[in-house]
């Protein structure tokens, strides 16, 4: 409930401002793209969960010779790139041109910050080729987010496993304080252009460089196995956030002085994927 209020709140501060900015980038993109500036888009956490659809502003340019779908395309889409006029591509590395989803906040259907909902060709990728990890998304219970902490501190060349890690975490730990430093961690991702944006970049965001941070959160994350007849392995994995405060002591086991266990969830036998 804190959350909802939280996020009706910031809604109410932000439209004033908000508005004419979206109409001003709708204005541009109807210039450079030569086509409707806003789109509706179907997504969800999963195929069946929390379904909805988006109100987003148009980057890319109608191609119908484009081969939309292959499997890298889940996070990674540089076949679209020629298709991304310069103002287009500046939105989608500020991530702004998600701000028309404010109004998906305000109906209930998202949060400011949450896991990111996912085109349905993309969820159908991932149940298809990492379907494991698409479980384990399936057991979210956080609404769907603008920004989180994967949608700034992703590393999309290591796919579905750095989703679902940094996913779950949010999961756990989700507040309304929680949220207003992830918010504030947004900032600077806006503002330098640096969104880690499927198109345009694969890396993860600058500030996980040491040079950015005084400190880190290092984590040793575990996608625990319930039964042996799983034969495909959910490895270990190894992930750092800037920072000291992204965890609690209830929420992770101590491995050791230097590392932290995170274990994400069991992955149990009804989840065992059948022909």
């Amino acid at each position: 409930m804190a959350k909802r209020i939280f996020d009706i709140l910031l809604t109410l501060i932000l439209l004033p401002f908000l508005i004419p900015v979206v109409l001003v980038f709708a204005i541009i993109l109807t210039v450079e793209l030569q086509s409707f500036p806003f789109i509706v888009q179907e997504r969800g956490i999963t195929l069946k969960k929390f379904r909805f659809k988006i109100i987003k502003l148009r980057t890319i340019k109608e191609n119908k010779n484009i081969k939309r779908y292959y499997i890298a395309s889940v996070f990674y889409k540089p076949q679209y790139i020629d298709d991304v006029p310069k103002f287009a591509g500046w939105l989608r590395r500020t991530g702004l041109d998600e701000l028309p989803q404010i109004y998906n906040i305000l109906k209930g259907e998202m949060s400011f910050v949450g896991p990111r909902p996912l085109m349905i060709s993309d969820l159908t990728l991932l149940k298809t080729y990492d379907w494991k990890y698409y479980k384990i998304r399936a057991s979210f219970d956080s609404k769907p987010g603008i920004t989180g902490l994967w949608q700034i501190f992703c590393n999309r060349e290591e796919g579905a496993k750095n989703l679902i890690a940094l996913e779950k975490i949010y999961d756990e730990m989700k507040s309304v304080s929680y949220d207003l430093k992830i918010l504030l961690y947004t900032v600077p991702v806006v503002l330098t252009a640096n969104n880690a944006d499927s198109i345009f970049s694969s890396t993860s965001f600058p500030f996980l460089q040491k040079s950015f941070v005084s400190s880190s959160t290092d984590l040793e994350i575990t996608f625990a196995k319930s039964n042996k007849k799983i034969t495909d392995s959910l490895d270990d994995y190894q992930i750092s956030l800037p920072g000291n405060w992204w965890t609690t002591d209830e929420s992770v086991e101590i491995a050791n002085r230097k590392k932290n266990r995170f274990e994400l969830l069991l992955v149990k036998p009804s989840t065992q994927k059948t022909a």
